[in-house]
């Protein structure tokens, strides 16, 4: 009797000791696992690779260049005093350059605010609050002063801007919604106000501030002076960048900056 031929076992593709293992199955879950982490890596969080990058990019740099430094202070005789001197201060200026790059900005930004040709001699009031609401008074001098005076209700159209930018005073509070909303913000939300007003009240600069709920502590006296000037006739004011407001008081020779963010 013959014995029946040995049944030869392989391995299929598709099999793994045993196991089956889909290949096609494979490559789609892998598929669905790379759309997920698609759909997860969003926009902040690539933002926050790329800063986090440039970060860790800068500090290298930061370090190569002081290391730098220490090599070439390691050159030095110690008789060359004044050379390693220029290279402590110069490593100094680098790291400090920042700080002062931020500082120049400020200040150009600061001195931006009066509009050309006026000048002014002093900054008699500063009070910000968090880089979010901030008032400014800037005594002109008393050459712009007096140039500005003599401009009467022509002034508008000699300051720096646009056509129409600059407008009489007293200010519009209530020609539109708009206007209403810049000089009173909570007017249909009273239970939202910091203090008691009545239903129909003049402008202030205080009011104007608050719109945010950002409120600061303006010194006695000066927020009335501005509420002065936006009331009467004779000054001309201008809406700017960043929920700012420029008035300028020929009168009084002054110029008052104000912003809400």
């Amino acid at each position: 009797m013959i014995a029946p031929p040995k049944q030869q076992h392989c391995l299929h593709p598709g099999t793994l000791i045993g196991t089956q293992f889909h290949y096609p199955r494979a490559f789609e879950n892998f598929n669905n696992i790379l759309d997920d982490l698609t759909v997860r890596m969003t926009l902040p969080a690539i933002i926050l690779a790329g800063l986090a990058i440039c970060a860790l990019l800068f500090i290298a740099a930061i370090a190569a260049f002081f290391l730098g430094l220490r090599r070439m202070l390691r050159r030095t005789r110690p008789d060359q005093s004044v050379l390693r001197g220029l290279i402590i201060v110069f490593g100094l200026g680098v790291l400090a350059s920042p700080f002062i790059a931020m500082e120049i900005a400020e200040q150009i930004d600061v001195l931006a605010h009066v509009p050309k040709p006026l000048e002014f001699s002093e900054i008699e009031y500063r009070l910000e609050e968090s880089r979010k609401t901030g008032f400014f008074v800037y005594r002109l001098t008393d050459e712009s002063a007096d140039w500005a005076r003599k401009q009467g209700s022509q002034l508008g159209e000699k300051l720096l801007g646009a056509k129409g930018t600059w407008r009489e005073t007293p200010v519009d509070d209530s020609s539109d919604e708009k206007a209403t909303y810049q000089w009173h913000p909570y007017d249909r939300y009273p239970d939202l106000m910091s203090v008691d007003r009545p239903k129909y009240h003049p402008p202030t600069i205080i009011e104007y501030l608050e719109k945010y709920g950002f409120l600061i502590t303006i010194e006695d006296g000066r927020d009335r002076e501005a509420d002065q000037s936006i009331r009467s006739s004779g000054s001309f004011y201008s809406y700017g960048d960043g929920g700012s407001v420029t008035i300028v008081d020929p009168g009084r020779g002054k110029v008052y900056f104000a912003y809400a963010r």
